[in-house]
């Protein structure tokens, strides 16, 4: 009986799914779309959308790949990821095979987020994705894409690029990231420990900027990619570095909420990909200088994988074995932050020039 129901479950979800894309279409052909091929890593995707007139174009986030995407192609074959929006009659999506009790607390769809199809509702902007993985095609439903807030538009579809990403030996994980001469070092920390500021001010430095928010790793060899070109800053950090005051998109929202920036290849030296080479925990310090202090795997699966859990809606099956992976194939540093905040760029370079 129990391999009968999960059958039927399957049986569910799959035509689920297939309503779930006759829909899509429906509602994208009805006003329109426009589409674009970008890439994290090597590994590329379709971003297929609303034209502009319906609300922002929600690849803005992602680096443009004329930007230089390193010298790894794009595969042939692209996972599609269609979004669209609307509360119509002919735009909602179909009805759930699912009831309340089956959602989880992280927002996966308990018995409908197994492959071949994985299904998850994101109670933070009332969305649905479904990612089909036969297919390698995922749809996401939001109310109204006008209506979103920058926020989330800076940073959108992180929870079906993570699953792509697993697919391919991949993690995006919640971390900042810097890099100098082809090496990186990723920050991980809880919110307010220091991440933005320092990645922001080494960027302004001269170092690269890899993301702020998200990266993306891939632990079998080592290396980290930039998922998106943005970057989210409280009041405190744009007063350290007013530089960046000009570049905000949402200057009316401050101080209430975070100040937003999309950057362009002439603000920072964006670097979409770079060998991994230390882990970074800041702490903010009390001294003038900055100082790197040796740090352990354990400190940093802690700094990591809790966070990068709770932001991808659980993430997957595979997700703790990569972060573990990852934090055991590099060395691990405190970063106790001087309030000198001109010489933390200085101290980060030093420890990529060494390690």
């Amino acid at each position: 009986m129990a391999g009968s129901g999960a059958a039927q479950s399957i049986i569910e979800t799959e035509a689920f799914a297939a309503a779930v894309a006759r829909r899509a279409s429906y509602a994208l052909a009805k006003v329109g779309s426009r589409c674009e091929v970008f890439s994290i890593g090597g590994l590329g995707f379709q971003l297929i959308g609303p034209t502009e007139d319906r609300g922002p174009w929600l690849g803005r986030a992602f680096p443009r790949r004329s930007s230089g995407l390193g010298d790894r192609s794009l595969p042939t074959s692209l996972h599609q990821l269609l979004v669209w929006d609307g509360t119509g009659e002919d735009e909602l999506p179909p009805n759930p095979p699912w009831g309340p009790a089956d959602q989880t607390q992280f927002g996966l769809i308990g018995g409908f987020s197994d492959q071949p199809i994985r299904c998850a509702f994101d109670i933070g902007t009332n969305s649905l994705s479904v990612y089909n993985f036969a297919d390698d095609v995922s749809h996401t439903w939001f109310p109204s894409i006008a209506a979103l807030s920058t926020w989330v538009t800076a940073i959108p579809f992180r929870t079906v690029l993570s699953w792509h990403c697993n697919l391919h030996g991949m993690q995006l994980v919640h971390g900042a990231a810097v890099a100098l001469g082809g090496k990186a070092a990723l920050l991980a920390g809880q919110g307010g420990s220091g991440k933005t500021t320092t990645v922001l001010a080494s960027a302004l430095a001269g170092l690269g900027y890899i993301g702020d928010d998200y990266c993306a790793v891939e632990p079998g060899n080592a290396t980290i990619h930039m998922v998106y070109r943005t970057a989210k800053m409280w009041r405190p950090t744009l007063n350290l570095l007013p530089a960046l005051e000009p570049l905000i998109v949402n200057p009316r929202e401050l101080p209430d909420k975070k100040g937003i920036i999309f950057f362009e290849d002439d603000d920072l030296t964006l670097v979409h990909s770079a060998q991994l080479a230390a882990i970074l925990l800041p702490r903010f310090g009390t001294e003038r200088g900055t100082k790197v202090l040796p740090g352990t795997h354990a400190e940093a699966i802690k700094a990591i994988l809790p966070s990068t859990i709770l932001g991808l809606l659980g993430g997957t099956s595979v997700t703790p074995r990569l972060i573990m992976q990852l934090v055991h194939s590099v060395p691990v540093f405190h970063l106790e932050l001087g309030t000198d905040v001109e010489a933390v760029p200085d101290a980060i370079a030093q420890l990529l020039e060494t390690v």
